[in-house]
């Protein structure tokens, strides 16, 4: 799965200069928590609204109403947001996006392709992505087979899958995840159809170690 099948395209997006009170407006009439911040068709930065919330003023301040309108009529987007931001590629793989945003703490990333900003994708859209591939529903069975050898054996996802098309079943999605503590891969298949009891049998008979 790549990036551009998911992200939000052609975003929302603010100059350095914008006042953060129109950055504010902008985020709830759009209902978004997030503008990337372009300067010349180059992405600067990105403003999140928990920023904008850390840069307005407490209700607890001892400053006069005139005051507060004051200070923040003078704060613009370039004081409060993050500079050069972490970017994509359209074509980068939404795991790799993934494990990236859970290695930096990053929860959404402008989307540049040669040097233009054409997407940003979040948590959001990539827990969407996650959802179309994990999530059963009423069609859809999902199955694990255990310790498969993906690494010394070419071709061993096209086994499975072969061995399941033969039956006549339809394989919605394949991934693995390694064993932390053993070698080999766990598995996951998605099959489009209620009863995979025949898939299971056809597999275990062919030496697989299957489950649910």
């Amino acid at each position: 799965m790549k990036i551009k099948h998911w992200m939000t395209r052609n975003p929302v997006t603010v100059k350095p200069d914008t006042p953060i009170f129109e950055a504010s407006k902008l985020m709830k009439e759009h209902h978004i928590r997030r503008l990337p911040v372009v300067d010349k068709g180059e992405v600067v930065g990105i403003v999140t609204y928990r920023k904008l919330m850390e840069a307005s003023p407490s209700e607890a301040t001892s400053l006069s109403i005139y005051e507060l309108n004051y200070l923040i009529a003078k704060l613009q987007v370039k004081d409060v947001m993050e500079k050069d931001p972490v970017c994509v590629s359209p074509d980068d793989s939404v795991v790799d996006v993934v494990i990236m945003g859970h290695q930096k703490g990053i929860g959404a990333f402008p989307v540049v392709e040669r040097g233009r900003l054409v997407g940003i994708v979040t948590e959001t859209e990539i827990y969407h992505a996650f959802v179309e591939i994990l999530g059963p529903s009423a069609e859809n069975t999902i199955i694990a087979l255990e310790n498969i050898d993906l690494e010394q054996r070419i071709g061993a996802l096209s086994r499975i899958t072969s061995i399941i098309e033969g039956l006549g079943v339809p394989v919605m999605a394949a991934f693995s995840l390694p064993h932390r503590n053993s070698p080999g891969h766990r598995v996951h298949v998605r099959l489009k159809t209620k009863n995979a009891d025949p898939v299971v049998a056809e597999l275990q008979k062919n030496g697989y170690k299957v489950g649910f």
